[in-house]
């Protein structure tokens, strides 16, 4: 069973809001709201790390390592990392476990503020720009997708529109704090079983702000330019060196060997032809 401790410096925190581009001050829900929108614009969503890491699950060192550096990851690495810095910030801070395939296979957040709580989630590879009051069922909308929670019964329910489709829900969660050990099954299939989740057998790459962003799934490509088909390791590094400026990123990862490491997995699991 995992637990998670992450402690920072001054400095670590002064860092990494600066990285993020954001003034620290009080706690309040625009604070939070900034964190957030910073973290979804600055710091990538990405699998590149795990294709090319051994496939080992991430621990607390490489956690805060591959978020202060600017490196990111996927929610195994965002949201813990998250929780744990809001923590340090002196937020009221819980895990919560989302169900999207199946129970326990997503980590979000609730920060309880003035009483009340508060979802938010920088780790689904979705621009949820902005943390939701749990009760407000209005839509909130970027340049990427419209989205909103419902609540039926006890559980709360993220509904996603994209660009030209209808509404569709992505995943639940109950709002109760669980344990960050819930998510041990999670994490060890998503590192070591390809298929199990799309991150080992595919390449994911984002970040977003309110007015654009820049995706990579696969070979193809989303800009505010339009769509690119992305068919060869020197276009993937051409078209991530104009996307992701910020040092950190681009610097510190192997495109070669994760491009390798997705299309093997991918064909060993049957997904296209080895030709």
């Amino acid at each position: 069973m995992t637990e998670i401790n992450i402690d920072f410096s001054n400095d670590e925190i002064s860092k990494f809001l600066k990285l993020i581009e954001v003034q620290q001050s009080e706690i309040s829900s625009d604070f939070l709201r900034n964190i957030v929108a910073g973290i979804i614009q600055h710091i990538p969503f990405q699998n590149v790390s795990m294709l090319t890491n051994k496939w080992v699950r991430p621990n607390e060192e490489m956690i805060k390592h591959d978020m202060l550096s600017g490196l990111g990851g996927l929610c195994t690495v965002r949201n813990p990392f998250l929780h744990q810095f809001l923590m340090a910030l002196g937020f009221n801070v819980r895990f919560v476990s989302s169900t999207i395939n199946e129970p326990d296979c997503h980590i979000s957040l609730v920060v309880n503020m003035d009483n009340e709580d508060w979802w938010l989630d920088v780790g689904n590879g979705f621009p949820y720009l902005e943390p939701i009051r749990l009760g407000d069922e209005t839509i909130k909308k970027n340049w990427f997708m419209e989205y909103r929670l419902v609540k039926e019964n006890s559980r709360y329910y993220v509904h996603h529109k994209l660009r030209g489709k209808d509404w569709k829900i992505n995943h639940h969660f109950s709002p109760d704090g669980v344990k960050f050990a819930v998510f041990d099954k999670m994490h060890n299939l998503h590192y070591s079983v390809p298929g199990w989740g799309p991150f080992l057998t595919g390449l994911r790459i984002n970040r977003f702000w309110n007015e654009g962003g820049v995706v990579i799934r696969d070979e193809r490509a989303l800009s505010p330019e339009g769509e690119s088909e992305l068919d060869s390791v020197s276009k993937v590094e051409s078209w991530l060196e104009k996307w992701f400026t910020k040092s950190g990123f681009t610097d510190s990862i192997d495109i070669k060997a994760a491009d390798n490491v997705w299309r093997r997995e991918r064909r060993r699991c049957g997904y296209e032809d080895d030709s």
